[in-house]
């Protein structure tokens, strides 16, 4: 089975060399950077020749620039796809393990292995959320006993720091929706994942390394552009789900925020209603409608294949 590791890079020198190391020898590996002003354009071509590489001239954000490499994958015959983000580590046979389990339940869209945090003296801050009791009671539990009962538990939602992702899904599901650029383009995508049909799984027998506690992922301050894509994006995932129509009540949630600018406004609480106004004009309900309309439907949405 053909596999192609594709990883996300911006400004990524800090993980590069343990990222690239740590999978170069397990699957084709295809790095798309989006216009780092650092060093890992060139590292990576000193380095690691073997790594195809395709700069791009702007940040595409982390779903646009995914889209790009699976392009690439399908069109260089491809049979799955492994995205492992630029601050993951994979262990040894993690691809192997993968694919053996895709073989073994063909019906799965996305699997991912279990997330260890970046020293390995644990799991994963965000993957712990993820496997919580209400999430995946049977993984819990089997973590717990010191067991594994199963060899997939299925799941609802995982992070996209290491899918596992067989080409069969790309027709079906499309690539991420370019609505997002980051963060939330997981969970959208996992959402049209179970929409058309797929199941989602962890596999307790291939890890990753994330090293997720950097900047990357935390909260923007107020007024900032990073506040700002934050709350789209939680905007978005919740109003595009296609297996809801809760985009049908974005005009009373965009009406709710207009109110409280103005209640803000009597109280002369002038810096709350700026962010408020600033969110009101970046509720964009026509767009959020037209993708929950096109996530519908079958077919490889946002993709060149």
């Amino acid at each position: 089975m053909k596999v192609f590791t594709i990883i996300v890079t911006y400004n990524g020198i800090h993980w590069i060399d343990k990222c690239l190391n740590s999978i170069v020898s397990q699957s084709e590996v295809l790095v798309v950077d989006n216009n780092s002003s650092d060093d890992t354009v060139t590292y990576i071509k000193t380095n690691f020749p073997s790594v195809k590489i395709l700069p791009q001239t702007i940040n595409y954000g982390f779903g646009i620039a995914n889209n790009i490499g699976i392009n690439y994958a399908l069109q260089n015959e491809a049979d799955a796809v492994f995205l492992l983000n630029q601050d993951a580590f994979a262990q040894t046979d993690c691809v192997k393990k993968l694919v053996i389990a895709y073989q073994q339940n063909s019906h799965y869209g996305i699997i991912s292995p279990i997330h260890l945090n970046g020293k390995g003296s644990g799991v994963d801050h965000s993957f712990l959320k993820i496997i919580s009791p209400f999430n995946a009671s049977s993984l819990v539990s089997d973590l717990i006993l010191g067991r594994y009962s199963k060899s997939i538990y299925e799941i609802y939602f995982i992070n996209a720091a290491a899918w596992f992702i067989p080409k069969t899904v790309f027709y079906s599901v499309g690539g991420f929706d370019p609505l997002f650029f980051l963060y939330g383009e997981d969970d959208n995508y996992c959402q049209r994942v179970l929409f058309h049909g797929f199941k989602i799984g962890i596999i307790p027998d291939a890890m990753i390394y994330h090293d997720s506690n950097n900047s990357n992922y935390q909260i923007g301050e107020a007024g900032t552009e990073k506040y700002f894509r934050q709350f789209v994006n939680s905007v978005l995932v919740k109003y595009g789900d296609v297996n809801k129509n809760n985009y049908k009540k974005l005009k009373k949630f965009k009406m709710y925020i207009f109110k409280n600018i103005i209640i803000n406004l009597t109280f002369f609480k002038i810096g709350k209603a700026i962010l408020l106004f600033e969110k009101y004009k970046r509720v964009d309900i026509s767009g959020i409608k037209k993708s929950v309309m096109k996530n519908k439907i079958k077919g490889s949405n946002y993709l060149e294949i």
